[in-house]
């Protein structure tokens, strides 16, 4: 079974300063508040794996999939007790009016339909939002002190 969510937002943000910030993956804390610590293996790019440990929950190890500092990238974790496989893709995109387009999907694969809507899909999607929302602000007081600085 498949679950999926997506949450989009414009920000005055350029996606260079995103694309930092998420390249960052030690730094994620400081915009996703609901995340307690993350490690990378290496560079920020395809292949390279991760560990992540979310509020609440157990460490956990991610490897990126996808990671294009014009597009976004993407990572994926296997849940091997459930069978699970979660995949986040974050993409962004200028907009005509010299806006950024940001954009979060989750893609959920499980066997076990309530455990894959209940327990993880919404446990996932309900912070979405303002995540992102944190995410546009630090970019654009990122870029605030670089050009005052």
């Amino acid at each position: 079974m498949t679950w999926k969510f997506e949450h989009s937002m414009a920000t005055s943000a350029k996606k260079q300063i995103i694309w930092e910030l998420y390249s960052r993956v030690e730094s994620w804390t400081i915009w996703d508040h609901g995340i307690e610590s993350a490690s990378l293996e290496g560079e920020f790019k395809e292949g390279v794996n991760g560990k992540i440990k979310s509020e609440g929950q157990e460490l956990s190890n991610f490897k990126i999939t996808f990671a294009d500092p014009d597009k976004g990238f993407s990572n994926e974790t296997i849940i091997d007790n459930l069978g699970a496989k979660i995949e986040f893709i974050h993409t962004f995109s200028s907009l005509a009016d010299g806006k950024t387009q940001l954009t979060t999907r989750i893609i959920v694969d499980c066997p076990d339909r309530y455990e894959m809507e209940k327990g993880i899909g919404n446990g996932l999607s309900n912070g979405v939002p303002e995540t992102m929302e944190n995410l546009a602000r630090t970019a654009v007081l990122i870029e605030k002190i670089c050009r005052s600085g």
